[in-house]
């Protein structure tokens, strides 16, 4: 909730922001925003661990394979699930 109260503190100072509903209204949409990018990452990276796991051959995580692997997954989710 405190990034949601540094977004209107920052939004609040910009000369160009105005605003046409009530800043706790805002702040309470900022707040579900985040939340459910939250929930978007976190159903990305079970997806991405699970396609890993499912190589031929074992990747132990940590490595450096394993780490290019969960970086281009993650993208590859991340552009597809965000359309």
């Amino acid at each position: 909730m405190q990034l949601s109260h540094v977004a209107i503190g920052y939004l609040k100072d910009e000369p160009m922001a105005e605003f046409f509903a009530d800043p706790k209204d805002i702040r309470a949409e900022i707040f579900k925003f985040i939340e459910n990018e939250g929930k978007i990452d976190e159903a990305i990276d079970v997806a991405v661990r699970q396609k890993i796991e499912t190589q031929k051959r074992g990747i132990p995580e940590g490595s450096e394979e394993w780490d290019i692997l969960y970086r281009k997954y993650f993208e590859e989710e991340s552009a597809r699930r965000r359309r």
